[in-house]
């Protein structure tokens, strides 16, 4: 899932316990309040969320924003509805922030994005040629640190972020063995913005919470986006991809910065709103302005990076995208400057939302159908499945890990989230989280030697690997 990049366009135990942790972007607390329902006139977003919870998910809060019309929210869920204060975590978009309170440093002076990073760690961190990393190559996703730490290991698999703390990363970063250098690929690393907020913190000799709130939540006035959920504060009860409830998710200060906000879509609608130049005053415009610029080359040609946000050609403008999601929470937020409209999607399940957030800004770009996810699986046993297990290359940058765990499947795309499969056939298997088919090549109970999968009307052809 992904986590994390623009859109338009066999595990060791100590795997397993992290891959709940790949989801989309990155993590925060569980949270959910639905808005008032619309009158029998509903309006296009209300209608949007109707329609997909037909066929997915739990609950939804939504916003669109634009310059000239103004704002618009809605909700839509299968539960009772909650007052329009209640929170929804926010995942990765809280790489937005993080990387806000950087810009901000860097234009008062404090810092420069390409000074190391090593006197205020008071560790070496250096690349594989030897090079310092900087603060451009964590918040850029350049630095060549892995998308989690390997001593990620959680004591409990449903709070993987509950106790680990600035002690464990340090420990990991001292043996770390870097295996490329910094700026020679992008590499979407939630480690990479837990440490980019731990730094800032060392830095400020402040917490990472309260430096956030004073230089970022205070100005924009988010009085309720928050890092921790206050006493009494209204949060939902999250679910996974089946709408299952899981427990929330809690956040030590050292991974705070890649993924802990709470908040609701009005409070996202004030941060894009704030994002676009809108708010009275401008606060902060300079620092959001050096986040929206290009700065490095993104997951592909069409997608560079700036600090955090990933752009993307939509219909001849530069749209700016970050995505959410959690164990029990998915969230997207799209920008288009040149128009200036904003909309975001929040979610109490682990669904995709970027796609019909994607929508709200842009009407002419349709969601997607997800009807297909909704069809009728087969239960296969398990020495069916596990011939079909295995790494699949459709090229040397992008693979395919297929797992089998009993009676179920898994797959996982480079830098991605790992989802679950579903049987139509023996040989041919649908995702319920998004539209896509797998068929794997061979005879039933033999090894498959390839697999195609097809989404949106391609189909990609993927051989298996030693």
């Amino acid at each position: 899932m992904n986590d994390t990049n623009s859109k338009p366009t066999a595990q060791r135990p100590s795997q397993q316990r992290r891959r709940r942790l790949m989801l989309n972007s990155l993590a925060a607390l569980p949270a959910f309040a639905l808005l008032p329902k619309a009158n029998a006139q509903a309006s296009p977003i209300q209608n949007a969320l109707n329609q997909r919870l037909k066929v997915q998910g739990v609950g939804y809060q939504a916003f669109e924003l634009d310059a000239d019309k103004g704002l618009a929210l809605a909700g839509a869920g299968r539960v009772p509805a909650l007052d329009q204060s209640g929170l929804f975590e926010f995942g990765s978009i809280t790489k937005t922030f993080t990387a806000l309170l950087l810009a901000d440093a860097s234009l008062r002076g404090e810092l420069r994005l390409d000074d190391p990073l090593e006197p205020v760690l008071d560790l070496q961190l250096r690349d594989k040629s030897g090079q310092p990393l900087r603060w451009i190559d964590l918040a850029t996703h350049r630095s060549g640190l892995p998308r989690l730490p390997a001593n990620l290991l959680p004591k409990r698999n449903d709070d993987p972020y509950g106790d680990y703390g600035w002690a464990d990363m340090q420990t990991f970063l001292r043996s770390w063995q870097p295996t490329r250098a910094r700026e020679e690929r992008y590499e979407y690393s939630n480690l990479g913005y837990g440490l980019l907020g731990q730094a800032l913190s060392l830095r400020s000799g402040k917490s990472f919470e309260a430096l956030l709130a004073e230089r970022v939540l205070q100005p924009l006035k988010l009085d309720g986006t928050v890092l921790a959920p206050p006493p009494g504060a209204l949060l939902a009860q999250g679910h996974d991809a089946a709408g299952k409830p899981v427990a929330p998710w809690r956040f030590q200060p050292a991974m705070a910065g890649a993924g802990a906000l709470l908040g609701s879509a009005r409070d996202l609608a004030a941060y894009a709103r704030a994002a676009l130049g809108q708010t009275p005053g401008k606060p902060l415009a300079e620092a959001f302005a050096l986040c929206l610029r290009r700065h490095a080359d993104g997951v592909g040609p069409l997608n560079p990076v700036g600090l955090a946000w990933n752009l993307a050609p939509l219909n001849g403008r530069t749209v700016f995208n970050h995505d959410g999601g959690t164990g029990g929470f998915s969230s997207s937020l799209w920008l288009d400057p040149q128009r200036g409209r904003a909309a975001g999607v929040l979610a109490n399940a682990t669904v995709p939302v970027s796609d019909l957030a994607l929508h709200l800004l842009d009407p002419s770009v349709p969601p997607k159908d997800f009807a297909s996810t909704q069809q009728a699986a087969l239960t296969l046993a398990p020495e069916q499945l596990a011939p079909l297990a295995g790494l699949y290359a459709l090229n040397s940058n992008f693979k395919l890990r297929i797992t089998a765990r009993g009676e179920r499947l898994f797959a996982q795309a480079s830098g991605q989230g790992e989802f679950e499969l579903f049987a139509k056939a023996p040989r041919q298997f649908f995702a319920r989280i998004t539209p896509l088919e797998i068929v794997f090549d061979g005879e039933a109970g033999s090894a498959a030697p390839a697999l195609t999968l097809k989404q949106n009307g391609a189909a990609m052809r993927f051989a298996r690997e030693p």
